[in-house]
């Protein structure tokens, strides 16, 4: 079945066509799902739009009229007299000025009705109602409201609405309490117009505004007021808990609707919004419905073109290929099919055109293959047996049909094996075995009998031909006395013989493949000789450039320089390392007297009696020659050696140029480390010691606050000893990669100005000169500080007399740059690059005479680079700037320290009204 998929045009088209359908059709999939949700979530979003505007205008709503209450309570304070008709005048007044309310009170203490506008059908004395606004009124200095409905114990007024109470206190004492009804016709006339503005455009939409126990208080259907509906709206729940969200539900209708609740804010509120959603999501149907009209047309066209595609194209090329799988006996027999697919003026007739074309030119020439094969040579063109096995089996392929063709080499044992094959399977080739003995065989028949055999497979018998899917075999022997002979064996598919003309054709040029084959093999044998020890030649000279190659890698590698000089001092060989020491290149040296080297060592800065020394030795020494070149030293060590052939003949010398400064260096380093960190010891030690051993006299009796300053001293000294080591530890933890930081977000001013207020200035002044607007660093503080108190007792120690501290933040950088400034001496341009190294202290000023371990600016390097900074100098003749930068705090952060800071003002803010409520009630209680 594979091999006819693998054939079939149809298939493979089918198969592109319905591989392409099925990708369309998943990306049409993967975009109705994109745009769906996309058109969704903007339907949603619009909706909560629209009830987050609503519950703005209503908070807005509900805080106008708590100020209007607080105004109304002053205008009662302010008014010459409290007789009730004076206020029935006042609230009349303002009841006409606010058309959103209905009713306007004035309470006495207790609760109890004074004055009512409009008064009808009220009692004065009677008990307001509901009471828990007045509870909650005369608990605060704020308004009270409640969402209910007026009642009195004289007249039951039914007058639904947002009822606000607001005590009247003059100098602390209770003088009675404003109430007043707002109406809730009022508050939901804004969300009836929208509603109302929605309608004229065909849209269904539902406004709902409810209070914390889920009652309605406004609505767009004036029918629902004071309705309890927390369980009718979906995500209502959520929205008095302060989230906003959309959800699906079942609507008053019982359809699906979209419901968007949102809070409504400071009052603990919600607002709801209602639409169905078939006509919220009818742009989302409206897509599908366009989507589906593309698949389908999409589908049309396709099934168009691909039937189509099979009427024109695929049919003819199946007509062609079923009658043109061989030649015809003549040019009369030519298909009549192909004949009228050639009258097409298109690419099937072109290629029907040429069919007939190529089909009567092989007619022709097979007529004169015969001559062909007389006049040619094409098998002996090589002497090379593979070669020219190669070209037969090429050859054979040209002229007759097969698919497969062999050569087959009989062993000592006489048994046939695959010396060549094109077009056989691999165990073909290498399993085939025929032995004498196998007369079924048409190549063991060929080979015994001289003359052409050929058969057609039926399966009878196991053959790998066979079950290759080959039907039919011809086998020609190659005979030769002088070589051996050979059986050349061809392959077909077809299950049918070859024709007399095959089989002549092929036995002619057998005759020719046979002189060819005899030729290569003797040629093959005289030569075998020559290139056994050409090939032997070949080896010893690769291996032999293989270990030059591999000795010139060793010596460029080597970090050592390395010159190999002849009898006379010449120098034949100098790597890298040594053209680099000698700071010459390779052409410079090479061919030229070991004295250019040493010459060449002297004017780097070396010792020329050591240079004398050196050029004047003949044996193997060794020594060491000191290079001194401007500021920088090098010692060199240098080791002369004889180089001697396998028979120990001296054949030259080579010389070994080391760089030891490095090891000089560490040597120098372990004494400073040593000595320095001794020195750093033995003061507080010794301090420490007398100190205590004053304290221990027994005959000496110290007054309390001198040994609180012997006291006080040995423990300086002892934070002294564990800063040193605490330095050392810092310093080896950013090597191993194990200091650990905590970071938060610092103010850079408030830092600076911590470190300097801690640090002693000295004889030194020192001034900060850094905006408070920058932003905030996102840094150690602790590090940060040793840095900048390093840095300021650096400057005051090189005798500055003036230390400036500056910070600024570049324009093309997240980061923050502090720079201590100090008007001491400059530090020299070489000694720059070195400061901050570990031990090392430039001699400027008085730092060469103070004593110190020379770690201080190597520990602020590794603190700030730990940060991810970076620090460097500048240095003039007079002053020295070390700046150093530190990067900035991230949005994160700087929200948690706002957040931070708003805890610790509010915890501050509780515990002043705590403590203010305290002292009220023990005033009131000493009153």
């Amino acid at each position: 079945m594979r091999p006819v998929v693998r054939r079939s045009l149809l298939t493979r088209l089918l198969t592109v066509y319905l591989l392409f359908v099925l990708v369309v059709l998943l990306g049409g999939a993967r975009i109705n799902m994109l745009v769906e949700q996309r058109l969704r979530s903007d339907v949603q979003a619009a909706d909560q739009a629209l009830a987050e505007e609503i519950a703005r205008e209503t908070s807005l709503q509900l805080l106008g009229a708590e100020q209007a209450i607080q105004s109304l309570g002053r205008l009662v304070l302010a008014s010459p007299s409290a007789a009730p008709a004076t206020l029935e005048r006042l609230f009349q007044a303002w009841h006409g000025a606010r058309s959103d309310v209905d009713h306007v009170y004035w309470l006495d203490p207790f609760g109890a009705v004074l004055v009512a506008w409009p008064a009808d059908h009220v009692v004065a004395g009677a008990e307001f109602s509901p009471p828990t606004v007045v509870e909650q009124a005369l608990k605060s200095d704020q308004p009270a409201f409640e969402v209910g409905i007026v009642g009195l114990a004289s007249s039951r007024l039914a007058s639904p609405g947002v009822i606000i109470a607001q005590a009247v206190r003059s100098q602390g004492h209770l003088r009675g309490l404003v109430a007043a009804s707002f109406s809730l016709a009022e508050l939901s006339l804004p969300l009836a117009n929208v509603v109302q503005a929605q309608q004229r455009q065909s849209k269904h939409l539902m406004i709902t505004v409810i209070d914390s126990n889920g009652v309605v208080v406004a609505a767009s259907e004036r029918r629902r007021l004071l309705e309890t509906v927390l369980s009718e709206l979906p995500g209502a729940v959520q929205a008095l808990q302060g989230q906003s969200l959309s959800r699906s539900g079942p609507g008053p209708d019982g359809q699906d609707w979209l419901f968007s609740a949102v809070p409504v804010p400071k009052i603990g509120w919600a607002v709801v919004v209602e639409r169905p959603a078939s006509e919220a999501l009818a742009v989302v149907d409206q897509f599908h419905l366009w989507l589906l009209l593309v698949a389908s047309l999409f589908t049309l066209g396709g099934l168009l073109f691909w039937l189509l595609l099979h009427l024109r194209v695929i049919r003819p090329l199946q007509t062609l290929a079923s009658q043109h799988q061989a030649l015809p006996a003549s040019a009369e027999a030519i298909p009549t099919a192909t004949l009228q697919l050639a009258r097409q003026r298109d690419e099937i007739g072109d290629l029907a055109r040429s069919l007939i074309r190529l089909e009567r030119d092989g007619l022709r020439k097979l007529s004169e293959l015969h001559t062909l094969l007389e006049t040619s040579n094409a098998v002996v063109r090589s002497l090379d047996p593979r070669a020219v096995i190669e070209e037969i089996m090429h050859e054979v392929q040209r002229l007759v049909d097969v698919q497969a063709v062999a050569v087959l080499l009989p062993d000592e044992q006489g048994v046939l094996r695959v010396l060549q094959s094109s077009g056989h399977s691999e165990r073909y080739d290498r399993q085939l075995s025929l032995s004498p003995e196998r007369v079924s065989s048409a190549a063991v028949l060929a080979l015994h009998s001289g003359q052409p055999v050929q058969k057609l497979l039926d399966g009878s018998q196991p053959s790998f031909a066979y079950e290759d899917g080959f039907r039919a075999v011809l086998a020609l022997p190659i005979i030769s006395h002088h070589v051996g002979s050979v059986v050349l064996v061809v392959h077909r598919r077809e299950p049918r013989l070859f024709e007399e003309h095959e089989i002549q054709l092929l036995s002619t040029f057998a005759n020719y493949a046979t002189l060819a084959w005899e030729h290569a093999v003797l040629y093959e044998r005289s030569d075998e000789r020559l290139r056994a020890v050409a090939q032997e030649n070949e080896r010893l000279y690769r291996r032999a450039t293989e270990e030059k190659q591999r000795l010139a890698a060793i010596m460029e590698s080597m970090q050592d320089g390395l010159l190999l000089l002849g009898i006379e001092g010449q120098i034949l060989y100098a790597n890298q390392a040594a053209c680099s020491i000698a700071g010459l290149p390779r052409t410079a040296l090479e061919g030229r007297s070991i004295a250019a080297f040493y010459e060449a060592l002297k004017a780097t800065g070396a010792e020329a009696a050591a240079c004398a020394r050196a050029l004047n030795q003949t044996e193997p020494a060794m020594f060491l020659i000191e290079n001194r070149e401007g500021t920088q030293a090098r010692a060199l060590q240098l080791r002369l050696f004889a180089v001697q052939s396998e028979s120990g003949e001296t054949i030259g010398r080579g010389l070994l140029v080391r760089d030891v400064t490095r090891e000089r260096e560490l040597d120098e380093f372990k004494t400073t480390l040593l000595a320095a960190v001794g020195h750093e010891l033995r003061t507080p030690l010794a301090a420490i010691k007398g100190y205590a051993s004053t304290l221990l006299q027994p005959d000496v009796t110290w007054p309390p606050e001198e040994q609180q300053h012997f006291l006080q001293t040995i423990m300086q000294e002892a934070d002294r000893l564990t800063q040193l080591v605490r330095n050392l530890l810092d310093l080896s933890r950013q090597e191993a990669g194990l200091l650990q930081l905590r970071c938060t977000a610092v103010d850079p001013r408030e830092l600076v100005l911590t470190v300097c207020e801690r640090t002693p200035p000295g004889s030194a002044t020192v001034k900060v000169a850094i905006p408070a607007e920058l932003p905030p660093l996102l840094v150690d503080r602790g590090r940060i500080e040793v840095v900048l108190h390093n840095l300021i007792n650096n400057a005051v120690l090189y005798g500055a007399s003036q230390v400036e501290i500056k910070a600024w933040r570049p324009a093309d950088e997240e980061a923050l740059i502090l720079a201590v400034i100090d008007d001491g001496p400059g530090i020299a341009p070489e000694e720059l690059p070195h400061i901050f190294e570990r031990f090392y202290r430039a001699p400027r000023g008085r730092r060469q005479h103070t004593a110190g371990t020379g770690l201080g600016l190597a520990i602020c390097k590794a603190f700030v680079e730990a940060h991810g900074g970076r620090i460097w100098a500048q240095s003039g003749p007079q002053g020295t700037a070390l700046c150093f930068s530190l990067p900035l705090a991230p949005q994160s952060a700087l929200t948690a320290l706002h957040e931070e800071g708003a805890a610790e003002k509010e915890s501050e803010t509780h515990d002043g009204d705590s403590n203010n409520r305290e002292g009220q009630a023990h005033s009131a209680r000493r009153g």
